[in-house]
């Protein structure tokens, strides 16, 4: 008997450890797909004769489409079957990221970079939603450490084979590639997701009442809020790194993708570790020892000198990187554990739309702030620095009043 439990528990964790694996591919190639966008900015601004403000056009297109498109589907998405929620929305980004690749105008690539966010953003609300159905409070930090992951691994092995596809094929061509390794994804994912049926009563797709049950609870309200300050808190700096760094400290296209690489792989290791950290220590606990850490890189980055050598500039973008990614993790599991398991899905579409609407708010203020100079350059970088700090700390103030219920 103790043979077949030892084998019942091995399989489990098998399990587990695969579905982690599997549901971080999809959310690799969805974030794939929008932090592309970052260091493919300086041959947008080229081949299109934009400027800052046009190219945050495009980021927060696909930003406030994602949100318009989550806010809608919280009122039925608890409906539906996760699994077959996960496969019709991963088939609509990839179409949408299709589009991209073959986009040849301003025009076309905003309409592209919509649809691709109507599917995309609803997708990290179903991942999560099904780390929330699946694993156990317990469970629950290690499994977003695992899907967190995504976003390394995005870092090291996406990004950088992106740029260099772009380098040279052509940016269009990074989007192929996108779609050419989602593919394979959507294949798994239809084979092999779990069936999670809607754990709600029927009720007419029509009915609005489950975005009531969201929006007036004062609970949920304040974990919206806490969260997209974590969002503004990091995503406000993100969207310019690359072509700052380019303009600015005189970075090569190669060197911007040593970002990505080198800070990747860092926090790859680091997201399975600051989730440990959170299930073991307690997540409110770890998220504001990150939030703290994470000021000194955030000011670092957005006040580094022009002459300052590659190698420095490196570790100071591996450890925002770090610090800056790291502080999702604990805010992901505490919020996803203080939302009634039978509204988790439609909180988590909600949340997508308000993460969503921060990210494109992040473009569209980094965009307004930043000033082009005649020679290329950009400056007011430091005031950016000073805004994202400011909302690390009113996430810091807002984390108290979230409260863990399941």
């Amino acid at each position: 008997m103790e043979s077949v439990a030892t084998a019942t528990r091995s399989k489990t964790v098998t399990n587990e450890i695969f579905l982690i694996f599997l549901l971080a591919s999809i959310q690799f190639t969805n974030i794939m797909d929008f932090m592309i966008m970052f260091p493919l900015q300086d041959y947008f601004l080229k081949q299109f004769h934009i400027n800052t403000a046009m190219f945050s056009l495009i980021l927060s297109s696909y930003s406030f489409a994602a949100a318009i498109a989550a806010l809608v589907g919280a009122n039925f998405i608890d409906r539906f079957n996760r699994k077959s929620a996960a496969i019709f929305l991963y088939s609509g980004f990839l179409i949408g990221t299709a589009l991209c690749a073959v986009a040849h105008t301003y025009s076309f690539l905003l309409i592209a970079r919509v649809i691709a966010g109507i599917f995309g953003g609803m997708m990290s609300g179903i991942v999560l939603s099904i780390i929330g159905d699946v694993f156990p409070i317990e469970k629950r930090g290690k499994a977003m450490g695992g899907v967190m992951g995504a976003f390394s691994a995005a870092s090291v092995l996406g990004v950088p084979s992106g740029i260099r596809i772009a380098i040279h094929f052509g940016w269009n061509y990074t989007f192929g590639f996108i779609v050419a390794i989602g593919i394979p994804i959507l294949a798994f994912a239809i084979l092999y997701l779990p069936s999670l049926p809607s754990k709600m009563e029927k009720t007419p797709i029509a009915d609005f009442s489950q975005l009531g049950k969201v929006l007036s609870d004062p609970a949920h309200l304040r974990a919206l809020v806490f969260f997209m300050a974590v969002i503004l808190g990091g995503f406000t700096v993100v969207t310019s790194i690359a072509v700052y760094m380019e303009r600015n400290m005189g970075f090569s296209k190669h060197d911007v993708s040593r970002i990505y690489e080198i800070g990747g792989i860092c926090t790859f290791a680091s997201s399975w570790l600051v989730g440990f950290l959170s299930d073991k220590f307690g997540k409110h606990r770890i998220f504001m020892f990150l939030v703290l850490l994470a000021i000194l890189p955030i000011l670092s980055i957005t006040h580094l000198p022009q002459d300052l050598p590659v190698p420095l500039a490196l570790v100071v973008t591996t450890f925002f990187m770090i610090l800056v990614s790291g502080r999702v993790i604990p805010a992901m599991a505490l919020m996803t554990s203080s939302i009634r398991p039978e509204i988790r899905g439609s909180f988590m579409s909600v949340n997508s739309s308000m993460q969503s609407v921060a990210t494109g708010l992040g473009a569209l203020l980094a965009g307004a702030i930043l000033v082009q100079l005649p020679n290329g350059t950009f400056e007011r970088f430091d005031i950016v620095g000073y805004l994202a700090v400011g909302f690390n700390l009113l996430a810091l103030y807002l984390s108290r009043k979230v409260k863990v219920v399941s």
